[in-house]
């Protein structure tokens, strides 16, 4: 069953990467259809007790309000890390983090390279940076290590 909901998460996050990369929109649905299959994951994991997951979605609510505010990161990229935040515990949570800032971090040195050579520097800063393919990659990835470290594979 985990394994199921794994590959059901992977290609949530499939559509919203390329939702991401071609609208810079992130749909409610999809977000709501992954904080579901990520709350049913954590529950089935019981890798640590929820509430760490809910206290680390809260907190990134909190967190992403902030940056939301100030224009860095966008609603959907929030709203998409709190429900993959409810499967992480305070230590998997940092390291989700850190892992997809460096992820966020190539893509922008990405997307600046590829300004530089077609001089559309107006247009990236237009448009903003697809944080949602670093948040769903790292993301899944990390759920999925959790899923395989539980099945002991």
């Amino acid at each position: 069953m985990p394994l199921l909901l794994l590959s059901i998460l992977a290609a949530i996050a499939v559509n919203i990467i390329i939702s991401d990369v071609k609208e810079r929109k992130i749909s409610n649905a999809w977000v709501l259809l992954n904080f579901t299959v990520c709350l049913a994951l954590a529950l089935l994991l019981d890798v640590f007790p929820l509430w760490q997951g809910l206290v680390v979605s809260l907190v990134t609510f909190v967190i992403g309000l902030g940056l939301f505010r100030f224009k860095i990161f966008g609603a959907g990229d929030i709203k998409l890390l709190m429900g993959y935040s409810v499967c992480f515990s305070f230590p998997l949570a940092l390291t989700n983090l850190i892992e997809f800032l460096l992820v966020g971090g190539v893509i922008v040195v990405a997307q600046l390279g590829w300004a530089y050579i077609t001089a559309g520097f107006t247009d990236l800063k237009k448009r903003g940076v697809p944080y949602g393919i670093a948040i769903a990659s790292v993301s899944v990835f990390n759920i999925g290590c959790l899923v395989f470290g539980k099945a002991g594979l």
